[in-house]
């Protein structure tokens, strides 16, 4: 069972910058990144099932079976999965970069299109094995236990979420694709898993906004709570937020079970100021919240100006 901690930002910028900072703390942005981590994850079934083979000698030592059925001819294909393996013997950052690059080696392998029904037996008893035995990395642990139908997982891996989820930490800073893969199950050896990456990184092992409320004070002003379990999100993700956004960041947290405190500020990448948990949002640590709305009665609406997340940089000064 978690123990929460519970985090207070207090965020000032030019109102073009709230706008998308209100998008990303809705959740309403597209995660190109989990498109990315959704097309490894079928390109891995295939090369472990020697649909796609590398187009020359190449070990993956980290997991033989991804290029044990060897080499394969030269085609449009089997290069795009050569590119693939490039990027997960170096553990990609998933950034802007690599998620471009997926998405070309995505469209030349021709994955997309491929059906479950085309796919040779002995192929897809291997797919489906590894699918049942990495489900709750690759699909989710909210569906775990659930009847399994690989098939369904199969296309399901090809349908791209249009929304993250409130407050992804993923789309501020990058993760690592085969990292990614790896889950927590250690499917892969020598690698981090995931709890350890996003602990070194986000300082949480699930880096999200849990019970997120927001309020918009003013044009340029925002007030964002949410909840993280055990500790509160590092100060390298803090500092990433406020230059990205172009933004000053007051950040104050708290965790009761824990029995630790404390307040940040960032102001536009840089940590300007640090202290004490203050007395006056005592309050805060006995459950008590400001009433959190979008728009108040008193304020005139603000129309949140989307931005795909790619180009959060485009809107700085």
């Amino acid at each position: 069972m978690f123990s929460w901690c519970k985090n207070r930002l207090e965020i000032t910028a030019k109102s073009v910058c709230i706008d998308v900072m209100q998008s990303w703390i809705a959740g309403t942005e597209t995660p190109r990144y989990r498109h990315a981590i959704q097309q490894a994850i079928k390109l891995f079934l295939a090369g472990c099932a020697g649909i796609l083979k590398p187009t020359k000698a190449t070990e993956f030592t980290a997991y033989p079976m991804l290029t044990a059925a060897g080499t394969g001819a030269s085609t449009s294909a089997n290069q795009a999965f050569q590119h693939f393996m490039e990027l997960m013997e170096k553990d990609a950052w998933l950034d802007s970069a690599t998620i471009a690059r997926m998405e070309k080696i995505w469209v030349q392998s021709g994955l997309e299109t491929l059906k479950w029904e085309r796919i040779p037996v002995s192929s897809r008893q291997i797919m489906s094995q590894l699918m049942a035995v990495h489900y709750a990395d690759w699909f989710g642990v909210a569906s775990f236990g659930e009847q399994f139908d690989p098939q369904e997982r199969w296309e399901w891996l090809s349908i791209m979420p249009a929304a993250s989820c409130p407050c992804d930490m993923l789309m501020i800073m990058p993760s690592r694709l085969a990292t990614e893969l790896n889950g927590n199950s250690g499917l892969f050896r020598g690698l981090n898993t995931t709890a350890d990456l996003y602990t070194q990184l986000y300082g949480v092992e699930f880096p999200a906004g849990h019970k997120a409320n927001w309020s918009r004070e003013s044009l340029g002003t925002i007030l964002l709570t949410f909840d993280t379990p055990w500790y509160p999100p590092s100060g390298e993700i803090m500092g990433e937020m406020s230059e990205l956004f172009d933004c000053e960041i007051r950040h104050y947290w708290k965790s009761e079970d824990e029995g630790f405190s404390g307040y940040n500020c960032f102001d536009r990448g840089d940590h300007v100021d640090s202290g004490p948990w203050p007395e006056e949002m005592q309050q805060l640590s006995n459950g008590e919240t400001a009433r959190m709305y979008l728009v108040s009665t008193e304020t005139t609406a603000v129309t949140p100006y989307v931005v795909p997340a790619a180009q959060y940089g485009s809107i700085r000064a």
